[in-house]
């Protein structure tokens, strides 16, 4: 998992944005996951974002990458909140 990656379900297009909480990342590393759907011409479809350990984020996106989910570039941009 990079500092900010991008895995996309390509048979529901559902897609999910990994990144830092860097206030916290120091003393005890978390990492906010974004889920929504792109559409087009129209800003993302966010329906939720979670704040979690670094490892369970590890452990969410491999088990992502197993299931079938590609990574991705960029669905939405990062100044879209929750």
């Amino acid at each position: 998992m990079q500092r900010n990656g991008w895995l996309q379900d390509p048979n529901t297009q559902n897609t999910k944005r990994f990144h830092r909480d860097e206030k916290s990342w120091f003393r005890d590393p978390k990492v906010f996951i974004d889920s929504g759907r792109p559409l087009s011409n129209e800003h993302a479809l966010l329906k939720s974002r979670s704040h979690v350990a670094l490892r369970a984020a590890q452990e969410e996106w491999m088990k992502l990458r197993q299931e079938g989910w590609r990574t991705v570039c960029p669905q939405w941009g990062s100044d879209v909140d929750v």
